[in-house]
């Protein structure tokens, strides 16, 4: 076997080899955009502040609850308003591990606020960040972290009854390529987020909601989504998700749970039927994915949902 064939085998079995340890992390944004009904930070940079009071909420994700090792997901959020509460900040922090390998990424957001009549609030928003991302090295035998930039857009709306928003998270945004093979490659959806507060009786609230999606070259993705609370104590949630936003198109469903432990502290359980960012998802006895969500909102200027 001559040298520029044997190079040639050993170039493809290591690209193939860097595709496959790179898929737990393929898309690692969509971890984020999964979180949309107790984050909407992480679809829309505009809802920064909207809430005006600073919300603090921790997750932390995990598949497979009987493996050794099992991938483990963390994530931070948090935003507030400044400026008399026009202004709005916010930021996310991921940290997406799969036995050896680990993605991270980091993003901020800055949104303005348009105070309108009734008040009603208008919010524009621009979020821009840094994903890291693993690939392996087999000259070395380790592996290498690629820094690849992201930038992204949104409109976001909210009255007494009604919200909504438009948002492009990633604009801007590029995958790893080696060796001529994309092994992150951009997702870049258009999401479309409307709902609305419905008072059943006193002291019980419904709101259902809706979210359109469209990735170039894919179906429109549509998620039909309800949450009730009870007293601003207790909240429970359901949604349907046909053609997720991830790297793969995806159907499962979410079940959300939110207790209002004190008036500062939120504590929540999110049960995902399947992994939705995962390309892998079908290939395992155990699909589901468990997330537990804790909220700190200190000086909590009014309950939100």
């Amino acid at each position: 076997m001559s040298v520029r064939i044997r190079s040639r085998i050993l170039c493809l079995v290591a690209i193939g080899f860097a595709m496959f340890v790179a898929r737990p992390a393929l898309s690692q944004r969509e971890v984020l955009y999964s979180q949309y009904l107790v984050n909407p930070l992480s679809i829309n940079p505009a809802y920064a502040g909207m809430r005006e009071s600073f919300h603090l909420s921790a997750f932390l994700r995990r598949k497979w609850i009987s493996a050794r090792n099992a991938p483990l997901t963390q994530s931070v959020s948090g935003d507030g308003a400044i400026n008399n509460g026009r202004i709005g900040l916010g930021f996310q922090a991921l940290n997406d591990r799969m036995g050896l390998l680990a993605a991270t990424g980091v993003y901020g957001s800055v949104a303005y606020r348009f105070n309108l009549p009734a008040l009603a609030k208008l919010a524009i928003g621009v979020q821009g960040g840094v994903n890291v991302l693993p690939v392996y090295d087999f000259t070395s035998a380790s592996s290498l972290n690629r820094a690849v930039g992201s930038f992204g857009i949104g409109v976001y709306y909210d009255s007494e009854h009604f919200f909504g928003g438009i948002s492009m998270p990633e604009v801007v945004s590029r995958g790893v390529n080696i060796a001529g093979q994309t092994l992150y490659p951009a997702v870049r959806p258009i999401m479309v987020n409307l709902g609305t507060k419905l008072t059943i009786d006193e002291g019980t609230v419904l709101i259902p909601s809706i979210l359109v999606s469209k990735i170039e070259g894919r179906p429109v993705g549509v998620d039909i989504n309800a949450r009730i609370w009870f007293s601003e104590e207790f909240g429970l949630g359901a949604s349907y998700r046909s053609n997720s936003p991830g790297i793969i198109q995806t159907n499962y469903i979410q079940a959300l749970a939110e207790y209002q432990l004190t008036k500062s502290i939120r504590l929540g359980y999110i049960f995902n039927s399947q992994t939705p960012e995962s390309p892998l998802s079908n290939q395992y006895y155990e699909k589901s994915v468990h997330e537990i969500m804790f909220r700190f909102s200190p000086g909590l200027l009014k309950f939100s949902y």
